[in-house]
């Protein structure tokens, strides 16, 4: 799939403009604050993942008017490729999302128009937090998955009451039982999913520094094999602690995604370069496997592409994104000459 045309109009700091796409690698270059980063935004919008930031409300996203008022925003992306459509999103109190005119929820969107998102934080997946880690998974989840995003959202759901009843010194047994259901059946489906992401780093072993293993930690588990078994046995192990803590201490909300070098903990082994290296291998090779499952091609959106890597390595994540033949958006303050980009430069909210 890919975007041959956007215009977004009132939407952050971007000047309302209609812009014509093809299919290949368009790198935005410009100084902070030009904008690049909310270009990248709204295409994550109006393909079903809403703001980059999870806590932003949606009225916040229009731009000011002169009397000092919020305006409604609204958002159109021209896609094609396995599929041609149009799609138009509205932005007030909520987004809602419209695909050739007919209502469309974000799990729909998704499916249809897969696009993966990685930010700047996000290629920290090695030395940073267990939350950039878990949350490649449920992104890849989502796409492959229709029913991931809503058990994950039911999941969270449940967690939010143990936690509320833990701290009032409340029995949990009965919420425990679904969490137990639910989140057995995450542990279970991130397992695997890390596994095929594993499967299809074959293809991009050219941006490892080093040869890398990996292994999924259960959160608060690994007593059983089964994991609803282990759940279980987790929760009657950790209950005690739990109460005294006021914190729910098992499942999906404490795993970890952990990379190792020669069975060294990669987060230790790896310079900030390598391991940005290494975050775009994973990065691309979850791309490849949501191809292989839903039989689109994603659009994959990078922001800040070249931060902190020397000119071999920015070479090196450039020929594999170009050699997935996926349509790119990538932004970088510092312009690029390279063969068989596309480059746009941006200025105070418009391509210039």
């Amino acid at each position: 799939m890919f975007f041959r045309g956007t215009y977004f109009h009132n939407f952050r700091n971007l000047i309302s403009e209609r812009r014509e796409w093809t299919l290949g690698f368009n790198l935005i270059t410009g100084p902070n604050g030009a904008g690049k980063t909310n270009f990248l935004e709204g295409l994550n919008l109006i393909s079903g993942w809403g703001p980059f930031e999870r806590s932003a409300k949606i009225s916040n996203l229009a731009r000011w008017t002169r009397d000092g008022e919020r305006s409604s925003a609204s958002l159109w992306g021209g896609v094609d490729g396995e599929e041609r459509c149009e799609i138009f999103a509205s932005l007030s109190i909520r987004c809602q999302l419209r695909c050739d005119d007919k209502i469309a929820g974000a799990t729909e969107m998704r499916g249809r128009v897969p696009v993966l998102s990685f930010l700047s934080d996000h290629m920290s997946l090695m030395k940073g937090g267990a939350y950039h880690r878990r949350q490649l998974l449920d992104r890849v989840g989502a796409l492959i998955s229709p029913s991931y995003a809503r058990r994950l959202y039911d999941y969270k759901h449940a967690l939010r009451q143990k936690t509320a009843l833990l701290r009032r010194y409340c029995d949990t047994r009965i919420v425990d039982k679904l969490l137990v259901s639910l989140g057995s059946w995450i542990w279970m489906t991130r397992e695997e999913i890390a596994k095929l992401i594993w499967s299809e780093l074959d293809f991009f072993v050219n941006l490892l520094a080093v040869p890398m293993d990996f292994s999924f930690e259960r959160g608060g588990g690994g007593l059983e094999k089964n994991p609803r078994d282990d759940f279980k046995r987790s929760l009657l192990m950790k209950r005690d602690r739990e109460k005294a803590s006021k914190i729910p201490l098992v499942g999906p909300q404490r795993d970890d995604l952990k990379f190792f070098c020669d069975g060294i903990d990669a987060s230790m082994s790896l310079s900030r370069g390598q391991s940005r290296r290494a975050a775009s291998a994973l990065m691309l090779a979850s791309a490849r496997l949501v191809e292989r499952c839903l039989g689109r091609k994603p659009v994959l959106i990078f922001d800040e592409i070249s931060s902190e890597l020397d000119e071999s390595g920015r070479g090196a994540i450039l020929d594999s994104l170009l050699a997935t033949e996926c349509q790119v958006f990538a932004t970088t303050t510092e312009p690029m000459e390279y063969s068989g980009l596309n480059t746009y430069k941006m200025q105070d909210g418009r391509f210039v």
